[in-house]
């Protein structure tokens, strides 16, 4: 049978713009919370008032260069530094051009991605400029008249940030052109797949590599999960405050953002990232002379719906355990072989119940249980993406990281405050999205 091992992996984040950094910033329990940008509340006054945004790539370094850093999306962009980082870590070659040519002609290559709304500043930004930039005119004689207007101030700031509509913008805002890009920068020819699935959306991205992997359709894949939620006029976050799923002010700034804790109220908003793994048959990476530097092996994969409710998880007729069933059943190990379980988390007064009720019934054993997103924020899409990562560090590190603002749980589950040391051989990362959407990955301790 086809063993598949994850051999590199990139990251583009609010914590950290390389794998280490963010992998030392998890462990340290660092905040990322960030007032919103105060324009923002000049188109609305929102519940929450804080966020998780992105630093700045420097995307030259990369090679990618101006006409794409003009045409393409912003989470195309990040996708592709993430890409780049996880194929050097992995260890793959690429040509003058940034393609791994030579590779793909002695391997089958895929593309995974997974992305909840895809590059959702793209329209809201273009179509902004394409609704006042008849108005400049007017809106120049109103700030001669009005020069300390912000709003006359702000929507001028847009345009000259944006001055024209992107001849793009229809490809940019498409969900598959964030593998589409992937797949033309690198040169890969194999299947490449989009799996959009809300908040599961990069778990199911990778499940589908683990399985093509395994079926023998690929023998190397680029997987994982891309999101990018900042626009001009804070539009998107705007979205989800009024779905009242955003963290509401606590006791200051970083402290809003509360996974399984009595007085969580929803989750850090976070701009987005990207989280790229690769993946590869355990014969292609020993072959290849990378066995040394396997992060973890992907044993299980889980994906379920629960046909209930387009923004609600229900307490009593859900399929987490359906999911749970599978990804366990394919890794061919009971409930009680898990010693490690990266959660959901995402801080939402009945997410987190449902999530902790499941986790208390099914693994009596109290396996380490922690929420990455106490410390990164939701990034919807790219979510299980982070945490697949995060996992397969934790395996391959032999530690864990905090769960952030954690002082009353809801639970009596065992997690931990602090990073810590652990002996582990499996573990657990599960995801459920908008829609309805379940799916869970297990990984496995890979040892030389």
């Amino acid at each position: 049978m086809t063993r598949v091992v994850i051999t590199g992996a990139g990251v583009i984040s609010s914590a950290g713009q390389s794998l280490d950094e963010f992998w030392e910033n998890c462990l340290r329990g660092v905040s990322l919370a960030q007032d919103i940008p105060e324009h923002w509340l000049h188109y609305y006054q929102p519940r929450s008032k804080v966020w998780a945004p992105l630093p700045s790539c420097d995307y030259a370094r990369l090679g990618i260069t101006r006409t794409e850093r003009i045409l393409l999306s912003t989470p195309a962009l990040i996708g592709l530094c993430a890409s780049y980082q996880a194929i050097q870590n992995a260890g793959l070659e690429t040509d003058s051009a940034g393609k791994i040519a030579r590779l793909a002609t002695e391997k089958r290559l895929s593309v995974h991605i997974g992305t909840g709304l895809g590059a959702a500043h793209s329209p809201f930004d273009n179509y902004a400029t394409h609704l006042i930039s008849g108005l400049k005119p007017k809106l120049l004689e109103l700030q001669a008249t009005y020069p300390d207007d912000p709003l006359v101030r702000d929507l001028l700031a847009g345009l000259k940030a944006q001055p024209r509509v992107n001849p793009l913008v229809i490809c940019q805002t498409m969900p598959n052109a964030l593998a589409a890009n992937i797949s033309l920068r690198l040169g890969i020819r194999g299947a490449v797949e989009t799996s959009c699935a809300a908040c599961a959306s990069g778990t199911v991205a990778i499940g589908k590599a683990f399985r093509a992997i395994k079926a023998g359709e690929t023998d190397i894949a680029i997987a994982g999960g891309i999101e990018h939620l900042g626009d001009r006029t804070g539009s998107v976050f705007m979205g989800f405050d009024r779905l009242q799923t955003l963290a509401s002010p606590y006791q200051g700034l970083g402290t809003e953002n509360r996974p399984f804790d009595q007085n969580r109220s929803g989750f850090l908003f976070s701009e987005g990232g990207a989280a790229v793994l690769v993946l590869e048959s355990l014969e292609s990476a020993v072959n290849r002379g990378q066995k040394s530097q396997i992060l973890a092996e992907v044993v299980g994969f889980g994906q379920t719906s629960d046909a209930h409710s387009i923004a609600a998880i229900s307490a009593d007729n859900n399929s987490i355990s359906r999911m749970l069933d599978q990804a366990l059943g394919e890794a061919c190990v009971k409930p009680a072989d898990i010693d490690y379980i990266n959660a959901h988390g995402t801080g939402t007064e009945i997410n987190d119940r449902v999530e902790s009720g499941f986790i208390s019934q099914t693994f009596p054993h109290r396996p380490l249980v922690n929420s990455t997103k106490s410390i990164l924020g939701h990034t919807i899409g790219a979510a299980g993406a982070f945490e697949a990562i995060t996992t397969a560090m934790s395996l391959h590190r032999q530690m864990v990281h905090p769960s952030r603002n954690l002082m009353d749980p809801i639970a009596d589950l065992n997690f931990p405050l602090s990073a810590i040391s652990a002996d582990l051989r499996l573990a657990l990362t599960h995801n459920f999205g908008f829609g309805g959407h379940n799916a869970a990955l297990v990984l496995q301790r890979y040892e030389v």
